[in-house]
């Protein structure tokens, strides 16, 4: 970087400061070099009425500054403009006193005189400093035992109420501060350049202060010092308390208020919310973004669910090809009991497993089917498949409110349907009524499954250990292994089965 480029830059960052000093200058220099032009004095009533309305304006803005800093404590917690608030209260009502004291007013409790109301200028103008020296070792978020709203408020009208009975009836304990016909007294002019070393010492710690919460802020507290210490200059040197540099001063004092109310109010009102607007913004594009990635997970998994609902179309068609190519390839065998036997049960099974997929697809839920609707559709497609000749066989179903996972609903489907198969090809030959009891329920995570009929039984000396044919052992091999349940059979009187099996021995897999 260049070094003019260096320079333009300062330039541009320090502008505000710069139009401040010009502002603070250009009255002096004007004054000063061209007395003839602008040095007057003006008549006690024109400039009475400009310094009551300087005076109120200012007390106005010191009430505005106690109602930000006081009122606004209780949402942002900022003790740094709770405390430059009340201070301004202490402010606002000494310079009101001075203006009631002033020359001209109908007397304040006592005769009015330049004397009087200089004595609460001074008072003013000190407690100005020194809230404003104070206020830079609070912390806006920081909390202070002392620094509640009822104990500065009470302590800020204790000061107020002393200067009162100080400048009204104990007015000989003061100094002197102006003498008619003679102007200010060194006692007068001392003070301002105290006030004025009070100022300047406050200019040089606000300028490090880190508790600022925008660069305006900065702006305008620095602003309003270098405003303040010209006005004090001015009221140490002028001569006459209606002259224009008593104008100049009142006007330096009315800026240098109003920068101050600016920074109270963008500690106070302003960056707070703007704080707010910019969480709002964050928010709502965090919504926004967060409504974007909610439709990418929904049309996900809309694409997983059609892709398992197909992947499970798939598999119900493959298992019915199956079933059809051993239909076929028995048909070649028409005459061989057996083969038909077989191919028979063997397509009562693949069925048996292709309807726990339609059960799936059309509850919407890919992992669990009901049991009621799951053993209904078994026991009509297996009356569908061996329909009784001669007799009527009427089945009758007790079972609870409940779902299986796939893994336990598929063999139990397997064993009812090997049963109930067994029921209506053996159990009630000769008859003319048969009757099927079928009892589920849920007991905690452990099912109770029953089956009863009213058929012929088991033949005597029935063995479930020693069968040979796969139709009842393999109920219980499914029951034992891959349910992990207990299976028990009765065929004395009709047919008996019993299974007890858990069903959270599997997880959920969609």
């Amino acid at each position: 970087m260049s070094t003019t480029d260096f320079y333009f830059n300062a330039l541009k960052s320090n502008r505000f400061y710069i139009w401040v000093l010009f502002f603070c200058f250009l009255p002096l220099v004007l004054v000063g070099t061209f007395p003839e032009y602008f040095y007057r004095e003006f008549e006690i009533e024109f400039f009475l009425v400009f310094h009551n309305v300087t005076e109120i304006f200012s007390v106005i803005v010191s009430f505005s500054i106690f109602g930000l800093g006081y009122y606004s404590n209780s949402q942002s917690r900022n003790a740094h403009t709770l405390f430059l608030g009340v201070g301004f209260l202490a402010v606002g009502l000494i310079d009101f006193m001075h203006t009631l004291g002033y020359k001209g007013m109908p007397d304040f409790v006592t005769p009015n005189s330049g004397n009087k109301s200089s004595q609460f200028w001074i008072f003013s103008r000190m407690v100005t400093a020194l809230v404003l020296l104070c206020a830079i070792y609070i912390k806006p978020n920081t909390k202070y035992k002392l620094v509640k709203e009822r104990v500065l408020v009470l302590f800020a009208f204790l000061i107020v109420g002393v200067i009162f009975l100080l400048v009204i009836f104990f007015n000989e304990w003061i100094p002197d501060t102006y003498i008619q016909g003679q102007g200010l007294t060194p006692f007068k002019k001392n003070a301002e350049f105290l006030i004025i070393g009070i100022l300047f010492f406050s200019l040089l710690l606000y300028r490090k202060a880190s508790f600022y919460s925008s660069r305006r802020q900065l702006q305008y507290y620095l602003s309003a010092f270098v405003v303040c210490i010209f006005s004090e200059i001015v009221f140490a040197f002028y001569t006459s308390v209606y002259d224009v540099y008593n104008v100049v001063g009142h006007l330096y004092k009315i800026v240098a208020f109003y920068l101050i109310y600016k920074a109270v109010f963008i500690a106070a009102i302003n960056d707070p919310y703007e704080k707010l607007i910019e969480t709002n913004q964050l928010l709502f594009k965090e919504i926004e973004e967060n409504k974007t990635y909610s439709e990418m997970i929904k049309k996900s998994l809309r694409e997983k669910e059609n892709l398992i609902a197909e992947i499970f179309h798939r598999t119900k068609n493959s298992i019915q090809l199956v079933r059809s190519i051993l239909m076929i390839q028995a048909s070649d065998f028409p005459d061989d009991k057996n083969i038909q036997s077989i191919v028979e049960d063997t397509s009562i099974k693949i069925q048996t497993m292709s309807l726990v997929h339609d059960h799936l697809y059309a509850n919407q839920d890919l992992s669990e089917i009901k049991v009621s609707a799951y053993l209904e559709s078994l026991a009509e497609m297996v009356r569908q498949a061996y329909p009784p000749v001669g007799t009527e066989v009427k089945i009758n179903f007790q079972i609870g409110e409940g779902s299986l996972l796939l893994d336990t609903a598929v063999p139990l489907g397997l064993i009812f349907t090997e049963i109930l198969s067994n029921s209506f090809k053996y159990a009630f030959r000769n008859m003319r009524l048969g009757e099927v009891f079928i009892r589920f329920s849920f007991e905690g995570n452990i099912c109770h499954f029953e089956y009863n009929d009213n058929g012929v039984g088991l033949p005597d000396g029935f063995n479930l250990e020693k069968q040979k044919k796969l139709g009842l052992s393999l109920a219980k091999i499914i029951a034992e292994k891959q349910m992990g349940g207990t299976l028990s059979i009765d065929g004395t009187q009709g047919f008996q089965l019993k299974l007890n099996f858990p069903s959270d021995l599997y997880k959920r897999r969609v």
